[in-house]
């Protein structure tokens, strides 16, 4: 499966290159270990690009629950994978506690990475939005693992396939932030919101230069 993740993502972003001429500079690397990434929500390509960037174990992405069905290829990929699902409610019903924490129990043991968008849509103008942090919460109290931020800038223009033109010619800048130390369970509130503030902070930076 892991194989298979990465042979789509760069597969996608190959064609994103060829098709649309979009060219990508990373800056940074994650190590080849079991972690957890957090990444800003742009585009429809943050999914490939951030897969692309974890070179370690699977990684697995809680996915919105209307992506189970209905949607060609993505929906049977993330069943196959065994993304957790998760509704994006005021609160978490049962079964979305259970597959956060089963996928937290199993990057803890290091078998698989953790990809997540905590913002839980793409922003309409780049910018980074406030982060949904139960879930976040929830998985960095159980993970126990080296903790990444990428932040992807330029790419924004396209956050969905009806706005694919916005591809066209556009230079796509990322940065890489960590690792960062896992957080103690009485500073988690603390944490996340340095991450949110480092990662708006690369933000502003890759737009400056």
């Amino acid at each position: 499966m892991r194989g298979w993740l990465h042979l789509q993502a760069r597969a996608t972003l190959g064609l994103a290159k060829l098709l649309a001429n979009m060219r990508v500079s990373v800056r940074g690397a994650i190590d080849p270990v079991s972690c957890v990434v957090v990444m800003n929500h742009q585009s429809v390509l943050d999914i490939p690009l951030g897969v692309s960037l974890i070179p370690g174990p699977q990684p697995i992405i809680p996915t919105r629950d209307r992506y189970r069905r209905g949607i060609p290829a993505i929906s049977l990929l993330a069943r196959m994978a065994d993304f957790p699902f998760v509704s994006q409610g005021k609160t978490s019903t049962r079964t979305e506690l259970r597959a956060l924490l089963t996928t937290a129990e199993h990057v803890a043991r290091g078998e698989v990475s953790l990809l997540i968008y905590p913002e839980g849509h793409r922003t309409r103008d780049g910018e980074i939005g406030p982060f949904m942090t139960s879930g976040l919460r929830l998985l960095l109290q159980r993970a126990h693992r080296p903790v990444y931020c990428i932040v992807a800038d330029g790419m924004w223009r396209a956050r969905t396939v009806a706005h694919a033109s916005g591809f066209l010619d556009i230079d796509a800048r990322v940065v890489v932030l960590g690792p960062f130390a896992p957080p103690e369970a009485r500073d988690l509130d603390t944490f996340i919101e340095s991450l949110r503030a480092r990662m708006i902070a690369a933000l502003a930076e890759l737009r400056a230069s």
